[in-house]
Formats: C-alpha cells, sequence, structure tokens
C-alpha cells in the first residue's frame, strides 16, 4: 500500500510536496529500523516455519476439516508473506535509490514513511518498483513450490498471485504515468483520487485470481 489512511481522503495540490506519513518518525532511526527487520524477519520466518510444517503434516487423505483447516492457514500466510516482501521491496529500493526516508517510531506494517519533498521521480521509481520486484520473488518461489502440488502449496500460490494482482492494480498505473513524466505526487493523487472503486476493483480481481488458482488445481 502506497498512502495511509489519513492521506487518502483530500488531494491538496498545496501540498503536493509534504511528506506522507501516518506515524510519528522515530528519534533513533538505525536503532528502531533494527527492531523492524527483527520484528518483520522474526514473522516471517515463523510464516515460513508454519508453511513447512502444514505442508509435512497434512496431505490429501488427511480428513476434510484438517485440510480445510491447513488451506485456510497457508492462504492467511501467504498474504502476510506478500505484504512483508512487498513492504520491504519498497524499502530497499527507496534506500538503494538513496531516497530520504523516515522510519516509525513503533513496530509497524507500514514501517517507514517516503518524503516526496526531499526524493526525485527516479526515486520514487526504485521505491515503488521494487515493491512489485518483491511481490514476484515471493511468487516465484510459491510457483516453484507449487509444482509438487499439495494442499498447502497450492493455497499458498493462490494467495500469492491474488495479492500480486492487488498490488499490481493499485501501485503499477502510478509508475507508469510517473514513467511518461508526470508528477509522482499528482499521479499518485489522481490514481488513488479513484477511492473505493480502484480498491474494490483490485480486491476483486485478486479474489477472482485466487479462485481460479484453487479451483485449477
Amino acid at each position: 500500500v502506497i498512502l495511509s489512511p489519513r492521506a487518502q481522503g483530500a488531494w491538496d495540490t498545496r501540498k503536493m510536496k509534504q511528506q506522507i506519513s501516518d506515524g510519528k518518525a522515530a528519534s533513533r532511526p538505525g536503532k528502531m529500523l533494527i527492531l523492524q527487520a527483527l520484528a518483520h524477519g522474526g514473522a516471517l520466518l515463523a510464516l515460513v516455519a508454519l508453511l513447512v510444517w502444514l505442508d509435512a503434516s497434512i496431505n490429501a487423505s488427511a480428513a476434510p476439516w484438517k485440510l480445510f483447516v491447513a488451506a485456510a492457514g497457508a492462504f492467511v500466510s501467504g498474504l502476510a508473506l506478500s505484504h512483508i516482501v512487498h513492504e520491504w521491496g519498497h524499502y530497499f529500493g527507496a534506500i538503494g535509490a538513496r531516497s530520504a526516508v523516515d522510519i516509525k517510531a513503533g513496530i509497524a506494517p507500514l514501517f517507514f514513511d517516503f518524503d516526496f519533498s526531499k526524493n526525485s521521480s527516479a526515486q520514487f521509481l526504485s521505491r515503488s518498483l521494487c515493491g512489485l520486484a518483491g511481490n514476484m520473488l515471493l511468487l516465484a518461489v510459491a510457483v516453484w513450490w507449487a509444482a509438487s502440488p499439495s494442499p498447502v502449496a497450492i493455497s499458498l500460490l493462490a494467495a500469492v498471485l491474488g495479492q500480486f494482482v492487488f498490488v499490481l492494480i493499485l501501485e503499477l498505473p502510478v509508475s507508469v504515468g510517473v514513467l511518461r513524466g508526470g508528477d509522482p505526487w499528482e499521479v499518485l493523487g489522481a490514481h488513488f483520487g479513484q477511492g473505493v472503486p480502484l480498491f474494490l476493483g483490485a480486491l476483486v480481481a485478486g479474489i477472482a485470481v485466487a479462485a481460479l488458482v484453487l479451483v485449477g488445481y
């Protein structure tokens, strides 16, 4: 997700260069970044361990309720993993382009802010596209895992692919607009200014793709 809920409400062009923020910046960003990495990294490892355990414990001959629980657990884990790799993809893209960012003061799913007043269009593109690259990397892993189909692997693939479609619809048009010479903040405002229909369309598309994966296997 690019914008905080607070920033999505109104697009005031007089505030175009202000930083998008939904939290207070950390007074000691280096220390807070380590804590964010430990929290997110720990969550990622726990999710991977859960998926491996579920995949090793459940097979197609298991009781229906066990299959459902395992598949649901894998699906939710896939959504959570998608968010983690997406946001860290954004962060590494921003830092790789030497962008100005602020680390949040507390542990948060959206753990940093991108300062539009200090960063260029090229830096925005690096941040934006690397988030999608994180999703693509996770999708490649999910496809590899699903090469040996199991309820867990298929549910994971459905979640990861569905989430990828969701963020692709939300974020790729903004990157394309900036690549065509648009100002990042203006393009962002025009796209997300569509409001609920945009998010609803992305959600429906993501759910539809996930359902196709589940039905197809």
